[in-house]
C-alpha cells in the first residue's frame, strides 16, 4: 500500500477508553477512562478514537503475528474453486511518547508468506498479497493536555470499530482521523464522535479517496445506539486496479454504476451473566448513491469474551447485502463475495496464554445470482506482543 500522509482531521468522539480486544488479537486490557462508554459500546464504538493505541509511557514493542490455515469449497471461479492454503503474517513494531501524555508515534512493518502465489489473490477476492513486505504503519498522535481529544497523522488502524461489511478492520487509514468524547446529554449516559479521511488504501492503487464520521452513545446500561456516513471518491482507480469485485460497474467498465455515500446505524444491546457477558449488534447500511439494490445488515451475537487463559467466546454472524450497499473493495476478506450476497459465519476463540489465542470459523455464504452455496472454514493462531 501506498503510504500516503494526509494533514487533515475530521472532528470526533471519544479517545478509547479500552484497549482494542479483537477477538484474535487479545491484548492486555487498559484501565476505562472516567465517563466513557461501558462495555460492548466502549470495545465496538472506536477502539482508539484515532486508529491508534493509547499512549504509553514508554517505548515498547508493540504488533501481533497471525498463523491460518483455510479451505475453501464450491468458490464460483474455475480456477480456484476448491483449495486449501497456509498463510503467516508478522506485523512487528514500535510505540512510545514524543512529549508524555501529549505527542506519541510509532511504526511497524508488514510480512506475509503463504503457500499459494501473489497471483492468486485477485482470484481468491483477497485484501492482501500473500508474499509482501511493506509498511504497516506509521503514525503521529496528539492528544489534549485537559481535553478527551485526539488526532493521528499517517498510517494506522480504521478509527472506526463495527461491521466489516464496510471496512476491512486490517486495512489501514492512510490520512488522519481524530476523535473527542462528548459530555452527557440528557438520556445520554456518555457519547463520542470519531472521523478521519484516508487516500489509497488498497494495493496497487494511490487514488481511491475515504471520508467516515460516527456518532455512538449509550443511553441505559448494556444499550447504544450509533450512525455513521461514509463517502467513497475516485472510485476509477479501484476498478483500474481490479476491485470491481461484487459491485455493479458503469458502461464501458471504467468505473463503478453507483456512487457510494453509505449510511451505517448500529443497536447495540449487552447482558453481564453470571458467567459469560452475551452481546447483540444489528447493523443496517443504506446506500444513498445507488438508485437500487443499495441495503445490508449484519447481525452479530457473541457469548463468552476473550480475556485470561482459559476464556472463550462463541460468535455466530448473519449478513445480507445488495449488491451495491457497499463498497466491495474495502469488505472484509474472511467473506468470499462482499456484497450481492447472503450468508452466516461461526467462530469459536479460546485464549490458552495471555496474549495467544485460536480461533475455529466456518462460512456458509451464497451470492445472489448463484443457486449452489459456498463453504470456507480456517483456523487462526493469534499472538500479540
Amino acid at each position: 500500500m501506498t503510504a500516503t500522509i494526509v494533514i487533515a482531521a475530521w472532528l470526533a468522539t471519544g479517545a478509547a477508553s479500552v484497549a482494542d480486544a479483537r477477538p484474535e488479537e487479545p491484548r492486555p486490557p487498559e484501565p476505562a477512562a472516567a465517563g466513557a462508554v461501558a462495555g460492548e459500546a466502549a470495545a465496538e464504538a472506536a477502539g482508539p478514537a484515532t486508529g491508534v493505541e493509547p499512549a504509553r509511557s514508554t517505548w515498547r514493542w508493540a504488533g501481533d503475528a497471525l498463523l491460518r490455515y483455510e479451505a475453501v469449497r464450491n468458490a464460483p471461479n474455475p480456477l480456484t474453486s476448491d483449495f486449501e492454503r497456509l498463510r503467516l503474517r508478522l506485523r512487528p513494531g514500535v510505540e512510545g511518547p514524543i512529549v508524555p501524555g501529549r505527542l506519541s508515534a510509532g511504526a511497524g512493518v508488514l510480512v506475509s508468506v503463504a503457500s499459494d502465489s501473489n497471483d492468486m489473490n485477485g482470484i481468491r477476492n483477497d485484501n492482501f498479497r500473500s508474499d509482501e513486505v511493506a509498511v504497516d504503519r506509521a503514525w503521529i498522535q496528539l492528544s489534549g493536555a485537559s481535553t478527551p481529544f485526539s488526532a493521528a497523522f499517517g498510517v494506522f488502524e480504521t478509527p472506526l470499530r463495527g461491521t466489516e461489511i464496510l471496512w476491512d478492520r486490517d486495512l489501514r487509514f492512510q490520512g488522519a482521523s481524530a476523535g473527542l468524547e462528548l459530555p452527557p446529554a440528557g438520556a445520554l449516559l456518555a457519547q463520542r464522535v470519531v472521523g478521519g479521511v484516508s487516500l489509497g488504501s488498497q494495493n496497487g492503487e494511490d487514488g481511491s479517496q475515504v471520508a467516515t464520521v460516527r456518532w455512538e452513545g449509550e443511553v441505559a446500561r448494556g444499550l447504544g445506539f450509533g450512525g455513521g456516513y461514509w463517502q467513497f471518491g475516485s472510485t476509477a482507480d479501484l476498478v483500474a486496479a481490479g476491485y470491481a469485485r461484487t459491485n455493479r460497474l458503469a458502461p464501458g467498465g471504467e468505473d463503478y454504476l453507483s456512487d457510494y455515500r453509505v449510511a451505517n446505524a448500529t443497536v447495540r444491546w449487552e447482558w453481564i451473566g453470571r458467567s459469560r457477558p452475551l452481546r447483540l449488534r444489528l447493523d443496517l447500511l443504506r446506500n444513498f448513491g445507488a438508485e437500487d439494490r443499495r441495503h445490508g445488515g449484519e447481525l452479530r451475537v457473541d457469548w463468552g469474551e476473550l480475556q485470561d487463559a482459559g476464556s472463550w467466546r462463541l460468535r455466530l454472524a448473519l449478513e445480507r447485502v445488495e449488491q451495491d450497499a457497499a463498497l466491495a473493495a474495502f469488505g472484509g476478506d474472511e467473506w468470499w463475495f462482499r456484497t450481492r450476497q447472503r450468508g452466516a459465519r461461526l467462530g469459536w476463540a479460546i485464549v490458552f496464554w495471555r496474549i495467544a489465542s485460536l480461533e475455529f470459523s466456518v462460512l456458509r455464504q451464497r451470492r445472489d445470482d448463484l443457486d449452489e452455496w459456498l463453504d470456507r472454514g480456517w483456523v487462526d493462531l493469534s499472538v500479540s506482543f
